[in-house]
């Protein structure tokens, strides 16, 4: 199937989260003992009530303190312990993300026994020699950093730690399933989900429909996935012959025409991604787009060196070649130049961070001009092959990645685009064909991302019916799990948050009249989608689905969808835009913005407690799916969706002067994000996330005007409500592997960095300049 294009769903860590002290100093400066005393006495009074200096630093054998050396970092590390006492047992989450196992092998004979209390907390971080540094000295941002692990490890008081506060309870007793990479309020909300949607299959495979039915279709699709016997009698031979093509082809242009002959035969196989979505320039009308090839690995994987993730990666590659007959040798010689092949096209390739900026991937060409950029390959006649020659020109999303591939497209590279697109075609097919062939690519997640367990065939059987079945199982789903009444609610809040956004633009000191007006007018246009489409899709209504029973199998009907499916897209290319369409499933737990239609969707998955009920407290219920509403409302006013008018057109609708100001206030939100720890070791990218932390606050601002509102509102529920949703848990390879290619900050970030820049955060708890979670007024940031 076409690689459809994911589009538009879219200051200091020391000096703003200090709890402030009698020092004014560089905080890498080296601390003395008075020093240290001071800042922790500040901050662990809260924790050890009547905490003295003499608690902290008992001084030698003669009683001597020598306030005014400075501290080693063993030293500091017994101070902290001392100051926090009793110190907690890392449980559930702090288990998965804390060092518990750290023992160093510089530790001197005085501390062992208190440095092993402490190093059990799991907050203490070593050299990767196995030494700690013992005799290093301490700087404040050290003692800082360490401080902030404890009171998250002690999870009890929220002027320290929001996030840890509220959610401490589950995060202490929080499990992962079987086979997924983390927990959550939305894996939580998705597994109810999965659950209805189990059972509406279960109520459909139980009776006989007729032929052609949206239930047959739906019964024999699963029970074929469900059939692994059948699957693995197939093993590989529904792709054996386009694989003996390919290793007889000498040279480019053979590799492609065998992938244009398995994409007209089956629906996929072509080794470049082409999509069709609305021209972003006149987004009434569907355009085509060029994404060039996918990686399998993150870029910042390949162009940083990550040994463990290429030591997995290669060792699934050779996996993969030994199963369709190379042999070990071989098979690890091909899966290590594959490798090198494409850390070549990943240096090339778009930053995450970019992708979604019309500014970088709107790059349109002519059919004759990107015919020249591949001057190996008549590009044109490959347009039509795809059945995409009817247009005159094509936009590449990825320059810096075509003009590598231009110059990689040659003869003299056959042999890696030959091992590239081997490779891809068993990669796309392991959820279809042997069950050699899936669980080498479950084993392969599993080692990348820490994965502990596998999901049921059963339970994989599900995820792929739904992935091809969604718009047929989301229409059962919305029935039986969504009501009208919820519908007209959440419509009713949309509609109220786009009021106050209209005030809040209104407001605004740093915006000028012809700009607001503008602002204005994209909000007066914005279109919103609540719960399910007023128009279900039924592109499969011709599609024969065959039982195995009678002759067909899972491989063929894959492929029947895949073919159908590009040709409702292709149908779409140069007509109008469909805006009824819906970018996810009804039963997704997600929203989107979508620039491009400049609308909001909400699908009735996400529409449940606790992000939804209609029974829940309104303040609860505005620090939830209220500040979800607003969080997509605000995407049409980020660093991204900002540069669409209100036609879902790339028009620059700013002054000049008061885009240069939400520049420096963007730039802001940037430096308010950047280098906040996650775990130990692994930090917050500012950059990255920017366009997300802006429509965080954006969605904050909003959502708390609203519960303004309100008599007597309650915000301890509105906070805490927010903080619910975002309460997750995953293993450190998976928060190391977010930390560099999602968007969104690590939600703890996104709790406790959005929080601290409101008011009502501190007036409700009472926070001041001692707390940690404090932020200074002039360091807060804001834009809308």
């Amino acid at each position: 199937m076409k690689k459809l294009l994911a589009f538009m769903l879219s200051s200091s860590l020391i000096l703003t989260s200090l709890a402030p002290h009698a020092l004014a100093k560089d905080e890498k400066a080296a601390m003395t003992r008075e020093e240290v005393v001071a800042y922790l006495l500040n901050v662990a009074d809260d924790y050890n009530p009547g905490l003295k200096k003499e608690d902290i630093l008992k001084g030698d054998a003669q009683g001597k303190t020598k306030d005014g050396e400075y501290v080693s970092r063993t030293e500091a590390l017994i101070m902290l312990s001392r100051a926090f006492s009793n110190l907690p047992k890392p449980q559930g989450n702090d288990l998965r993300s804390l060092n518990t196992a750290s023992s160093f092998s510089d530790i001197p004979v005085w501390a062992q026994d208190e440095m092993t209390k402490i190093a059990a907390t799991g907050i203490v971080n070593g050299y990767t020699d196995g030494k700690l540094g013992a005799k290093d000295q301490v700087t404040l941002e050290q003692l800082t950093a360490l401080v902030k692990r404890m009171v998250a490890l002690k999870g009890t008081n929220p002027r320290d730690d929001y996030y840890e506060f509220v959610n401490k309870k589950w995060l202490n007793a929080s499990t992962i399933d079987a086979g997924e990479m983390s927990n959550g309020a939305f894996n939580e909300l998705d597994k109810q989900n999965q659950e209805r949607i189990k059972n509406i299959l279960q109520e459909v495979v139980k009776d006989t429909h007729a032929k052609g039915s949206v239930e047959q279709k739906i019964a024999d699709f699963y029970t074929n996935a469900q059939d692994m016997k059948h699957r693995n009698a197939l093993g590989i031979k529904p792709i054996a012959p386009y694989i003996a093509s390919l290793n007889q082809a000498s040279t480019i242009q053979e590799l492609m025409n065998v992938g244009l002959k398995m994409e007209k035969e089956l629906g996929f196989g072509s080794i470049l991604s082409f999509g069709i979505m609305a021209d972003a320039k006149k987004s009434d009308i569907n355009a085509l787009y060029y994404a060039g090839v996918g990686l399998i690995l993150d870029k910042t994987s390949y162009v940083s060196n990550n040994a463990q993730a290429k030591q997995v990666y290669v060792s699934y590659l050779s996996k993969l070649y030994q199963l369709v007959g190379d042999s070990k040798e071989a098979a690890e010689k091909k899966a290590n130049s594959l490798y090198e092949f494409e850390k070549q096209i990943a240096a090339a390739t778009m930053d995450i961070q970019d992708q979604n900026d019309v500014n970088k991937y709107y790059n349109s060409y002519t059919i004759q001009d990107f015919d020249a950029l591949f001057p190996s390959l008549d590009m044109a006649d490959y347009l039509k092959h795809l059945q995409l020659g009817s247009v005159d020109k094509l936009i590449v999303m990825d320059k810096g990645q075509a003009n590598k591939l231009s110059q990689l497209m040659t003869d003299e590279h056959v042999q890696d685009f030959r091992n590239y697109m081997q490779a891809i075609w068993l990669i796309n097919t392991s959820n279809i064909l042997s069950e050699e062939l899936q669980q080498a690519s479950l084993d392969f997640q599993a080692n990348l991302f820490g994965i502990q367990g596998q999901k049921t065939q059963d339970e994989i059987a599900i995820q792929l019916t739904q992935s091809v079945m969604s718009d047929y199982l989301g229409q059962m789903f919305a029935k039986r799990h969504f009501t009208a009444e919820a519908k007209q609610d959440v419509e009713k809040m949309v509609k109220e948050f786009i009021a106050v956004y209209k005030e809040r633009i209104k407001a605004l000191d740093w915006m000028s009249e012809a700009t607001k007006a503008k602002a204005m007018l994209k909000l007066d246009k914005m279109t919103y989608k609540i719960g399910y489409p007023d128009k279900w899709d039924d592109s499969f209504k011709d599609v024969p689905i065959v039982s195995i029973k009678e002759g067909g199998s899972l491989f063929d009907n894959f492929v029947a969808i895949c073919k159908a499916s590009w040709k409702t897209q292709v149908a779409t290319l140069g007509q109008p835009v469909d805006e009824s369409k819906w970018q996810m499933s009804v039963y997704n737990v997600n929203a989107y913005y979508n620039a491009l239609n400049n609308e909001i969707v909400f699908p009735a998955g996400i529409l449940q407690a606790p992000f939804y009920d209609i029974n829940a407290k309104r303040e609860t219920n505005l620090g939830a799916i209220g500040m979800v509403i607003a969080h997509e409302i605000s995407h049409a006013f980020d660093n991204l969706g900002s540069s669409y008018d209100e036609n879902g057109n790339a028009v620059n609708w700013w002054t000049p002067e008061d885009y240069k100001k939400f520049q420096e206030k963007t730039e802001r939100v940037i430096s308010y994000y950047n280098g906040l720890e996650v775990i130990p070791g692994v930090y917050n990218n500012g950059s990255l996330t920017v366009s997300e932390n802006i429509a965080d606050l954006g969605g904050m601002a909003a959502s708390l005007q609203v519960l303004s509102q309100t008599k007597n509102a309650d915000y301890k529920a509105y906070f805490e409500g927010y903080a619910t949703i975002w309460r997750t848990t995953m293993s450190k390879e998976v928060v190391a592997y977010l930390s560099s290619n999602d968007t969104h900050s690590a939600n703890k970030i996104r709790v406790n960095r959005t929080v601290a820049s409101f008011k009502e955060f501190y007036d409700t708890y009472g926070i001041t300049e001692k707390d940690t979670m404090y932020v200074a007024p002039e360091q807060r940031v804001s834009i809308w």
